[in-house]
Formats: C-alpha cells, sequence, structure tokens
C-alpha cells in the first residue's frame, strides 16, 4: 500500500512540474504575441492546481508533532536555493558577455532579484527590484510553511492559527511586499496543512468510498478555470475571485491525484513509470527550469522564430525546446559535487538508508 501511494504521489508530481514548464512557455510566449482561446486555457488550467499540487503533497507527509529539522530543512531548502540562485548569476553573467551587455550591471540586478528571493516583481517591495528570480520562491516559502505548521501544531486551535496566518499574509501584501518569501510562506501554509489533515483523516480511502466527490471536485475545478484572472501564490495574488482561487487549487490537487491513480493503473507500466521518475526528479527539474528561464533570452528567440515561422504557435515550440534542455541541466544538477543529492531528495534517502544498513 505505501509504495502505490509513493507511486501515485510521485506520478502526480510528474504532471505537475511538467504543468509549471508548459504554463512558463505559454506565459512566456504571450509576451511577444497574444494568447488564443486553447493557450489561455491552458495556463489558466496549469496555474490553477501545479503550485497548490506541490505544497499540498509536502503536508501529506509531514509529521509537525515532531521537533523540526533545522539542518534538514535548511540544506534542501534555503541551501537548495543558494545555490541554484548562485548557478543563475554564473549563467546571467556568461550571458550578459555573450549579448554584450554589462556583466556588472546584469549581475546587480539580478543578485539583487536572488537576496530578495521574489517569485515575480513587486512595486510593494522594500527596495526597487527589476528583476525577480522566479520559480525557486518556492523553496523559501515552503521552508517558512514548514516551520509555521510546526509551531502551531503544538498549540491549542491550530487551525485559528492557520488560517491568521493566511489572513495575515494575504491582508499585508496587499501594501508591502517582504524578502525572502515570508508572506508567500504565511498564506501557503494553508495548502500545507490541508495536506496534513488529508494524511490524518485518510481523506484518500474517503474518497474512493464516495467517488461522486471526485466529479464535485472536478466541477469546482473547471469552475475556477471558466473565470481565471490570474493565480500567483507567489506574491499572494488569488485574482478576482481568491476564494473560488484558493478552493480550486485544492479542488485540482484532488483531481490531479485522482489522474494520477488511473494512470497508475494503465496496464503499459511505460507511462505511469515515466512519470514517476519525472515526479521524483521534480526538484532538480524545477531548478534547472528556473536556471534557464532566468538565463535565456527567450524573447529574443521567440521573436526570431515568429519571423521565419508566423503561424506556428510560439508556446509549443519554446515548449519543445525547453523541456529536454530541462531534463539535460537537471541531469548536470546531478553531477554537481557535494551539493548533488540536495535537488535529488528520494536518492538521498536511498543513499541514507543504503549507509545504515551497512552500519547494522
Amino acid at each position: 500500500m505505501t509504495q502505490t501511494r509513493i507511486r501515485f504521489f510521485d506520478i502526480a508530481r510528474g504532471i505537475a512540474i511538467l504543468c509549471v514548464i508548459l504554463s512558463h512557455s505559454v506565459l512566456m510566449a504571450g509576451t511577444v504575441a497574444p494568447m488564443h482561446t486553447l493557450s489561455h486555457t491552458i495556463y489558466a488550467a496549469c496555474f490553477s492546481f501545479h503550485m497548490p499540487l506541490f505544497f499540498i503533497l509536502s503536508g501529506y507527509f509531514m509529521h509537525p508533532e515532531r521537533k523540526f529539522r533545522w539542518g534538514k530543512e535548511l540544506r534542501e531548502l534555503v541551501g537548495t536555493y543558494a545555490v541554484t540562485a548562485c548557478l543563475v548569476l554564473v549563467g546571467i553573467g556568461v550571458a550578459a558577455k555573450g549579448l554584450r551587455v554589462s556583466v556588472r550591471e546584469a549581475l546587480k540586478i539580478w543578485g539583487s532579484a536572488a537576496v530578495y528571493a521574489a517569485g515575480d516583481v513587486s512595486q510593494r517591495a522594500l527596495w526597487p527590484q527589476t528583476a525577480r528570480i522566479g520559480a525557486i520562491w518556492f523553496l523559501l516559502a515552503l521552508f517558512w510553511a514548514h516551520l509555521l505548521l510546526h509551531i502551531f501544531a503544538k498549540l491549542p486551535y491550530t487551525p485559528v492559527w492557520v488560517v491568521a496566518s493566511f489572513v495575515i499574509g494575504y491582508a499585508s501584501a496587499r501594501w508591502i511586499w517582504l524578502p525572502w518569501d515570508i508572506q508567500s510562506g504565511m498564506c501557503t501554509l494553508a495548502f500545507v496543512y490541508v495536506g496534513y489533515l488529508m494524511k490524518q483523516h485518510d481523506i484518500l480511502s474517503w474518497l474512493k468510498k464516495y467517488p461522486v466527490v471526485w466529479a464535485v471536485m472536478a466541477v469546482v475545478w473547471i469552475a475556477d478555470i471558466a473565470v481565471f484572472s490570474g493565480f500567483s501564490l507567489a506574491l499572494n495574488e488569488y485574482g478576482n475571485t481568491p476564494v473560488l482561487a484558493a478552493v480550486g487549487g485544492i479542488a485540482g490537487t484532488v483531481c490531479m491525484i485522482g489522474v494520477s491513480m488511473l494512470v497508475d493503473r494503465i496496464p503499459q507500466p511505460q507511462v505511469g513509470g515515466a512519470l514517476t521518475w519525472v515526479g521524483q526528479t521534480s526538484l532538480a527539474l524545477l531548478c534547472a527550469h528556473l536556471i534557464e528561464d532566468d538565463v535565456l533570452p527567450w524573447a529574443l528567440f521567440l521573436t526570431k522564430i515568429q519571423a521565419v515561422m508566423p503561424h506556428m504557435p510560439l508556446w509549443v515550440v519554446l515548449f519543445a525546446v525547453r523541456l529536454p534542455l530541462d531534463f539535460f541541466l537537471a541531469w548536470c544538477l546531478s553531477k554537481l559535487p557535494y551539493v548533488n543529492l540536495w535537488f535529488y531528495p528520494m536518492k538521498a534517502k536511498q543513499r541514507a538508508l543504503k549507509n545504515a544498513s551497512r552500519i547494522v
């Protein structure tokens, strides 16, 4: 039973990280050519659930009743962020040299973005930002969410503290945006807590017993996609329908878990096996994707592609180019000395178990 659950959760992560890369490709292409109905629907569907899913699944495997493991959390989340940000700065320096722009100015801009750690540019930042570090905001936000849940789980009325954290994080973001994704962590704590409650109350077994709930979740998710007006956990922006956006993110995650269960039952193991592998590589893929997204001049590339192939959907071209690139860069991360296992937590756990068995 445990192996099956691990497998379909990895499948869900695999689907989600592919949706991250796909939706970012649609978003980037939209800066060069306007989105059409199909591309906007893909963008809305992906953004409505992909980041909530990662937070919810993280919460599912949490044990906040235990002591907070500072070393593990700092290494796997903050350390991975720092290493990835440094790799971005190296790439920015090389790219600036190649594009014949000021390396010093480029590093100043992106160094500030790396220190601030915002997932997007905010006009409410403590000091002006002209660039954003991008997708790895998730790592610092998850660190804060984990820390807060460990604190609140040991207090009476834990749900009240979680709601208060969300309200304070959301409201304060309307007038100031603090560095290091503190407010993102305050809000995404709610999704982590949902995942924790799913495990505590064995919600997945309940969903299997009452399959009509899947249909209800699907309706909520579709409604959220239909009225999608933006959803950025990175800046606590929940669009024009914030309640539906938050609930829709949970509903979309539940639906995607259901899809992953179905994929896991496909007689041909290749599909489930491939997505399982992608899911286990999702952290490395996220960081690899962030590096190329920040460093490479994709807008310039897409402008030239549009001139050569004016009728080709740019997001299709970009996704087809960057997906194999991201897999290659993720493989490169696996070759980094000392820190490579930070990007592959599954491999780190397997190595730790292997070493423990040798000691025994």
